[in-house]
């Protein structure tokens, strides 16, 4: 059974999932737009390290509001990651793909579809880095996925090549590298590809 981005809207408690990680309890859930305050908490504290690995226009209450007043208005979905009651991830899909992301795959051989095939882009808060969060959360991330009748996961705007410990996690969690390729700002990047079925 598969569900619409509208369903999501309406029923966020249906995908709502709690975690056990490390004695602590995580909730994943669709962000709210009650949520601004906590988004703008979660973005103000990512470091500048961080903040060259996950793209936005800006990293404040601007973009936190700009991300919850969008809810339901475009392609995209987000969740996030809550330790007692802050946000320590951001998980972003986006169900539109892009031309150049259809060309890129195009040249690798890879034929991607419209309505099956979803962008994704996670950013963890720094202290929980390599902490093993994000894997925990993962099989959570397909089941997302598999419910928006989504058959592939690609990453959004690929993954900086330079950025070992995300392709190590990537490949750890059934990501295979399809193509590199040189983005808008001139940075090496790398595609690559999980197949839910």
């Amino acid at each position: 059974m598969s569900f619409t981005l509208n369903e999501v809207f309406k029923n966020p408690k249906l995908f709502e999932y709690k975690i056990k990680f490390k004695e602590k309890n995580v909730t994943l859930r669709p962000l709210l737009a009650t949520d601004v305050k906590l988004l703008t908490q979660f973005l103000l504290s990512l470091s500048k390290t961080t903040q060259e690995s996950y793209i936005l226009d800006s990293y404040d209450g601007k973009t936190a509001s700009q991300m919850c007043e969008d809810i339901n208005r475009y392609d995209k979905l987000r969740f996030v990651g809550l330790i007692d009651e802050k946000i320590v991830g951001l998980f972003e899909f986006s169900m539109d793909l892009t031309k150049e992301d259809i060309n890129r795959f195009n040249n690798y051989g890879i034929k991607l579809k419209q309505g099956e095939d979803c962008r994704f882009g996670p950013c963890i808060s720094n202290n929980l880095q390599g902490t093993g969060i994000a894997s925990i959360l993962f099989p959570y991330i397909i089941k997302i996925a598999k419910i928006l009748g989504q058959k592939r996961i690609i990453l959004w705007g690929g993954v900086f090549s330079d950025n070992n410990r995300a392709i190590k996690y990537y490949k750890r969690n059934g990501f295979k590298k399809v193509g590199e390729f040189i983005n808008n700002d001139g940075r090496e990047c790398m595609d690559m590809i999980f197949n839910i079925e």
